[in-house]
């Protein structure tokens, strides 16, 4: 897992002004254990999320 702390303070370095606090957004990853391409030609699927993802911080600007 990554450490928010450190991604906020790494954010903060390249983008400045920490009077304004970002939103941070989590996509988890996904894998179909078995079930590729069947699940619209009516097989199965078994899918499952993973604990690792994409990192997504965001905030507001006026420029």
């Amino acid at each position: 897992m990554i450490d928010l702390k450190s991604l906020q303070e790494e954010f903060y370095k390249i983008y400045g002004n920490n009077k304004k606090v970002p939103l941070l957004f989590f996509a988890p990853g996904k894998v179909n254990l078995i079930g590729e391409h069947t699940d619209y030609n009516g097989g199965f699927v078994f899918p499952g999320s993973l604990n690792f993802g994409t990192y997504l911080m965001v905030r507001e600007t006026n420029e």
